[in-house]
């Protein structure tokens, strides 16, 4: 009698109870650490150790899943690079880039400063961080926190509705961590806040189209979360020009899907 391969099967609830426990206990500490002298260092450590949820989250799931087709799939997907090409890449930069400089634009011609279009002295220093940042969350989300989700529904827009509400949601003790990015948001009113939430949305939908259409490849997925990070450090943007940016980008987003409607309205087959 043959071997018979058992088909692959996700816990979603289970894989993002997973993430939130290991990112949001350290920053949770983070946050209290970051209002005490002396503890700057410390609270840095504690807070990279809350990126690391996603990946470790995505590790365990493998380990315990007890389905070799499951750790194949993520073995041939965690260095696919054939489908990541010059053109494609060109694709992917001119979907961040020209609605950053549309927004900018727009910007300027409303009467905010044209120092906008310079190039931010923070870009450089935030390379490291962004790409270990890109490489933690996709090492998760999408090597097993999308497909979880996507095998609940089927259907990529939901999917993708679904997926943009909880990494939201994930980032919210970083207001709470003293400077960092999204405490600085919350200082500068609550505009700015819904913003960075709203805009999970768009870069979803976009994140995920580039994933599907790479075959799946992780790598693409943190090419993508990366260009997107140090497209928001570029120049040097205000932060209502990112609002701005944020609108484009739901205009692109619901382009896309009226384009690609097979893809996004459609139920797939199974991976």
């Amino acid at each position: 009698m043959g071997h018979i391969t058992q088909p692959i099967r996700y816990y979603p609830l289970r894989f993002f109870g997973l993430v939130f426990l290991f990112s949001w206990l350290p920053w949770s500490v983070a946050a209290y650490l970051s209002y005490l002298p002396d503890m700057r260092q410390l609270t840095l450590v504690t807070a990279l150790l809350g990126l690391l949820g996603p990946a470790v989250a995505a590790w365990v799931m493998l380990r315990t899943s007890g389905n070799s087709l499951l750790r194949q799939d993520y073995r041939s997907r965690v260095f696919a690079l054939k489908g990541i090409t010059p053109s494609r890449l060109l694709i992917m930069l001119g979907l961040i880039l020209i609605p950053l400089l549309a927004a900018t634009w727009l910007s300027v011609l409303s009467g905010h400063s044209a120092s906008q279009f310079a190039f931010s002295a923070g870009f450089l220093p935030m390379l490291p961080l962004a790409l270990i940042a890109a490489l933690m969350e996709e090492l998760g989300w999408r090597s097993y926190g999308v497909d979880s989700l996507r095998s609940v529904w089927g259907i990529l827009l939901p999917t993708s509705l679904a997926f943009s509400g909880l990494w939201a949601l994930w980032h919210l003790p970083l207001f709470f961590i003293h400077d960092t990015y999204q405490n600085q948001l919350w200082q500068a009113g609550g505009i700015y806040v819904a913003n960075f939430f709203i805009s999970m949305l768009p870069a979803t939908i976009l994140a995920n189209w580039f994933y599907y259409r790479y075959q799946r490849s992780i790598p693409a997925a943190v090419l993508f979360h990366f260009a997107l990070v140090m497209a928001a450090e570029l120049m040097q943007t205000e932060p209502l020009t990112k609002c701005l940016w944020t609108m484009i980008l739901l205009l692109v987003a619901a382009l896309l899907i009226a384009i690609e409607q097979d893809l996004f309205l459609k139920a797939q087959p199974e991976n």
